[in-house]
């Protein structure tokens, strides 16, 4: 007898994403359901992953998108051509669709002819980077006034969703996560294994754009290279700001303290967090911040900026790392001062977040906010 089945729309198959599925169809199949994730394309050009789709242990469909290049460059839409084909024909009986997308959009549309509950997936926050028009805060009211219920990342994005008309009781947090074993186990297997070094290591990880503000953070490195050399910092990723940066570099005359890494797979980020004494976080906004959760995940104790989402949820001061606003780049160099000159006290903090990960940030209590909100809609 075939399950009743809940599709879920997305962008592409990533590397986090894939072992949140897999649980999330362990999970719904408990309780009757079959999981169909529906991915808009199986990549685009910003994106340099490596993906093994033998890996999804869920039933998928790729529809052929074509991609948009929205105002902000960071961002693709996708079209999700024949989406309304394939809902004919698969017949779920619920859709958990990717936020404020062009599928959500058809949904909607969709639902003033044919109703079929619709929980959007989101992680959005206020955005005080770069403000949403009057025009977008509209359609995303008529998106969550229709909508039977959602999921988010985190608080922040609750909040946001509330702040749109969606009810509380309909809001359900799947908090934004990683395969947090995978980090936990290789992090602590690579610092077996790497050799010691007589200089401190730290590291950032993330695209190298305008956004994440690397910028704001060489001028902390060069405060701290006055007052010692016993450190260097790692800097995993690549983007549009890459040159700008290397040139800020050589004009803070910090060379022998920084190292461009370039795009590292996630097989490949665990032995530079073994290898860290301090992970930095300086985003101007992200609406969570998966990379703070990897390494927490692997016991590294972190500097993350306040205008992230995963900040507030997953930071207590002092406890599980430290929250600040890397526009101050003195009090940035003085916490980094401070970590490498406390390492017992640095390193208790690492084991704190870590375990915080370990409790509340796993890919089953991931999942269990998606059953919930699911279970919670109004299935027909």
């Amino acid at each position: 007898m075939r399950l009743p089945r809940i599709l879920l729309i997305t962008n592409i198959p990533n590397p986090y994403r894939i072992p949140l599925f897999n649980e999330l169809n362990k999970q719904l199949l408990a309780e009757g359901y079959a999981l169909k994730v529906v991915f808009g394309a199986l990549g685009y050009s910003r994106r340099q992953w490596n993906i093994n789709l033998e890996d999804c242990e869920f039933d998928y469909t790729v529809l052929p998108s074509k991609t948009i290049r929205s105002r902000d460059q960071e961002s693709v839409i996708f079209t999700y051509p024949h989406l309304n084909k394939l809902l004919k024909d698969e017949q779920p009986v619920a859709i958990v669709t990717n936020a404020f997308s062009i599928a959500t959009t058809k949904l909607w549309l969709r639902n003033l002819r044919i109703p079929t509950p619709y929980i959007i997936w989101s992680g959005a926050i206020k955005n005080q980077y770069s403000q949403v028009s009057k025009y977008r805060k509209w359609q995303r009211k008529l998106l969550v006034k229709a909508a039977s219920g959602f999921i988010t990342y985190g608080t922040k994005a609750k909040k946001y969703l509330q702040s749109l008309g969606a009810s509380e009781a309909k809001v359900h947090i799947g908090i934004n996560t990683v395969d947090t074993v995978f980090f936990a186990q290789e992090a602590e297997r690579w610092r077996n294994i790497v050799e010691h070094t007589d200089k401190h290591q730290l590291l950032y990880v993330g695209e190298l754009s305008q956004r994440k503000r690397v910028d704001l953070l060489l001028p902390a490195i060069k405060i701290l290279s006055e007052t010692r050399s016993d450190f260097v910092l790692y800097i995993i990723g690549d983007g549009p700001d890459k040159n700008k940066l290397e040139a800020q570099v050589k004009q803070l005359n910090i060379e022998p303290f920084i190292r461009f890494e370039g795009i590292k797979q996630k097989k490949d980020i665990p032995q530079y967090l073994a290898r860290s004494s301090c992970f930095l976080f300086p985003t101007a906004h992200d609406i969570w911040g998966l990379v703070l959760v990897e390494a927490m995940a692997s016991g590294v104790p972190s500097i993350a900026s306040i205008h992230a989402g995963a900040t507030s949820d997953l930071i207590q001061e002092g406890k599980t790392g430290f929250a600040m606003d890397f526009a101050d780049s003195q009090k940035i160099a003085e916490r980094i001062k401070w970590i490498l000159e406390h390492q017992e006290a640095a390193k208790d903090i690492g084991l704190a977040a870590k375990k915080i990960i370990e409790e509340k940030v796993n890919l089953r209590v991931s999942a269990r906010g998606f059953v919930d909100a699911i279970l919670t809609a109004k299935i027909k």
